[in-house]
């Protein structure tokens, strides 16, 4: 028999829905812990690019994150707009993270220059290269 549980974060007294790094949380919290650690895993917020070990962590997450995202978007009854609106804000996020990561050819720095000089080119009116 399965008992309820209840949100782990500090006096919630609501129900559980899921569970986050080990952690059960109810629905908002579980919103503002991915919220809270996707902002930390962008490497557009970093300065420094993650060693691997700490890389694979961070995929890792962003992996359980968006599985649990689904779930609860496509599981989870009387869902309000506002709450749908923040499950698909955060699969998606967790989806160009999730690209980010494993991909990371450019350095923060590379790529604000790379943005840059696009800019540069389309506003000299010159075509950009071709890909």
């Amino acid at each position: 028999m399965l008992r309820k549980r209840n949100c782990r974060m500090d006096s919630c007294s609501g129900a559980s829905v899921t569970s986050l790094d080990q952690q059960d949380l109810c629905l908002n919290h579980f919103l503002l812990r991915c919220y809270e650690k996707l902002e930390g895993v962008d490497p557009r917020n970093r300065k420094l690019c993650p060693d691997p070990l700490e890389l694979a962590s961070l995929r890792g997450f962003v992996e359980e994150c968006s599985r649990k995202t689904l779930d609860l978007s496509l599981h989870c009854e009387n869902l309000t707009n506002l709450q749908r609106g923040r499950l698909l804000d955060i699969l998606l996020w967790a989806g160009e993270l999730f690209f980010l990561l494993r991909a990371p050819r450019l350095t923060t720095w590379e790529s604000h220059n790379l943005g840059r000089l696009q800019r540069v080119v389309n506003r000299a009116g010159l075509e950009p290269a071709s890909r």
